[in-house]
């Protein structure tokens, strides 16, 4: 039977394996408690010394009653009333988990902590999930994030990230990779920084199939010298080779670039070329296997920024958007007045209202009309605010090779250009609440790393 008693503060202790570290400002509590004293006991057990292995008889290890310990020792209170209870390491664990949790005050990763100490001690996961309310599912991701970096994970949890933000985390593979994503997760550049993550574990992926498919028929070699290229390959591109019908016969090599090309090669013959004349045409060729992977990976940045700006568009909320009403309008009505605005298709319309397409013919064997008034009154009825939005989006033509560059046949470089069209999306977004990256912003202004991956003219 549990006994209450009034404890000197100098015999509590505060429990090693506390799921919650930081206590926080106890200050408050510590002035409440001077005008009113502990207005609720603490839970206690008997202190077992950890060379002796007994209770001295008087220390005590506080399992509930952590911040009001440390708000009692900040008031100058020399006794607090206490309840002495007996608990297994494991119960102990399991109490002092669960009243915090109820209480809200753990951040996710001493919530990992916790889960994990609790497993060790013999708990299973639907255990865990039984005595702390969350799902299964939800322990399991929890315990998954001590995979991170802790450093990086407690400074990621001070910009307020939520659970499902890290669980975006799980699109990535490489634990390295995750642990980069902490360094941006909570900020605005996190949404594009994963989506150019996860291409880039795919183009790794690619890559590895690709040497593999070459390695059928060729040596990969570290140094192109004495050597000539035949073919090359964009590694971000469909892995597909087609063997040489004389690989039987010639010797086939590759060398992998570093900006994302795989060159086929064969040894190199004399030829009539002065060694002058033979390093310029092997420089011409490097210029224009930089500029071509140069414009790849800008297309591809620039189809990442254009996904991210539909996404948005797709979840945005209804307040906002009746916010800036007017806004929406406005830009619709001057692009329609500049002709800058495409006929919508019917998946567009579909996508953008919600409605269904009729896929019956008339009798004259013509397709009927693809929608029915009513269809799309009923489709859009909710929530008719997105639906306008999505409605003059999809009317104003953004799209994945929306960007800000031009490539020049005459030129090695990639050439910056401005897009006054994309501009005034971009504005609009940004009232509505939408936050560019950074390589957004500079693949906007022109100052994009990619716009110096490329040789000079």
């Amino acid at each position: 039977m549990a006994e209450i008693k009034y404890i000197p503060v100098s015999k509590l202790w505060r429990h090693p394996d506390n799921p919650r570290k930081d206590l926080g400002d106890v200050t408050e509590l510590a002035e409440s408690i001077k005008v009113n004293g502990v207005l609720q006991n603490l839970t206690v057990v008997p202190l077992i010394g950890e060379i002796t292995k007994k209770w001295d008889g008087e220390s005590y290890r506080v399992i509930i009653g952590h911040r009001r310990l440390a708000a009692a020792k900040l008031a100058g209170l020399e006794e607090l009333p206490c309840v002495v209870v007996e608990m297994s390491e494991r119960e102990q664990l399991s109490t002092m988990l669960t009243e915090n949790m109820q209480r809200s005050d753990l951040t996710v990763y001493e919530q990992a902590q916790g889960f994990q100490m609790m497993l060790d001690m013999g708990d299973t996961v639907e255990d865990i999930a039984e005595k702390s309310g969350f799902s299964a599912t939800t322990v399991r991701r929890r315990v998954k994030l001590l995979e991170l970096d802790k450093d990086k994970f407690k400074k990621s949890e001070e910009r307020g990230v939520s659970l499902f933000e890290y669980m975006e985390l799980d699109k990535l593979k490489s634990p390295e990779r995750k642990n980069e994503m902490l360094d941006y997760i909570g900020t605005e550049n996190f949404k594009y920084k994963l989506k150019q993550a996860i291409n880039d574990e795919a183009a790794e992926a690619r890559k590895a199939l690709w040497v593999e498919q070459l390695s059928t028929f060729a040596t990969q070699i570290t140094d192109k010298t004495g050597y000539k290229r035949v073919n090359s390959f964009y590694t971000n591109g469909e892995v597909k080779v087609d063997r040489p019908e004389d690989a039987g016969t010639i010797e086939y090599f590759f060398f992998v670039e570093t900006w994302g090309y795989i060159v086929l090669m064969v040894k190199d013959e004399p030829t009539a070329l002065t060694p002058e004349e033979e390093a310029k045409e092997r420089e011409e060729q490097l210029k224009q296997e930089r500029k071509d992977a140069a414009e790849k990976a800008l297309s591809e940045a620039t189809a990442r920024a254009y996904e991210l700006r539909a996404d948005f568009v797709a979840t945005v909320s209804t307040a906002a958007i009746k916010k800036r009403l007017a806004d929406i309008v406005a830009l619709w009505a001057y692009a329609e007045y500049w002709d800058d605005t495409g006929w919508l298709t019917e998946e567009e319309i579909a996508q953008a209202t919600g409605a269904e397409t009729l896929a019956e013919d008339d009798e004259d064997g013509e397709d009927d009309a693809a929608f029915t008034l009513q269809a799309v009154t009923d489709a859009i009825g909710k929530t008719p605010e997105k639906a306008l939005l999505r409605m003059i989006y999809a009317r104003l033509g953004d799209g994945k090779s929306e960007g800000y560059f031009r490539s020049y046949w005459n030129s090695y470089t990639m050439k910056h250009e401005e897009n006054e069209k994309l501009d005034r999306i971009y504005a609009l977004l940004v009232k509505l609440g939408y936050e560019m990256s950074d390589d957004e912003k500079a693949l906007q202004d022109g100052t994009h790393e990619l716009f110096g991956e490329v040789t000079d003219e």
